[in-house]
């Protein structure tokens, strides 16, 4: 098994936002929004089979979808932000730094 650990981050103001991994919803939240502060809104992490992980977002208040595929064989970090409109993700197999 590998990990995924998805970072909601910059640009969610008080949205419902649902995240799906390899085709499972393994998030739902209302109210979601980032502390301006740390650059963060909540974070979690979903165990998958190595591979390939497919994550797909949707801020539904701000109507934003995205979706992204990236391989992972132990464990991947994926932050996910709002701008414009659109989901941008970034991808590290390193854990990303909050203040």
């Amino acid at each position: 098994m590998a990990v995924v650990n998805v970072a909601l981050e910059e640009g969610f103001d008080d949205d419902t936002v649902i995240v799906e991994v390899n085709g499972r919803q393994v998030f739902e939240g209302e109210g979601v929004s980032t502390r301006t502060q740390i650059g963060l809104a909540t974070s979690f992490e979903v165990e998958v089979d190595e591979g390939e992980a497919v994550v797909a977002v949707r801020a539904t208040s701000q109507g934003a979808t995205g979706r992204m595929r990236h391989p992972v064989a132990d464990r991947l970090h994926v932050g996910v932000s709002v701008h414009g409109g659109d989901i941008v993700f970034r991808t590290s197999e390193e854990p990303f730094g909050y203040l």
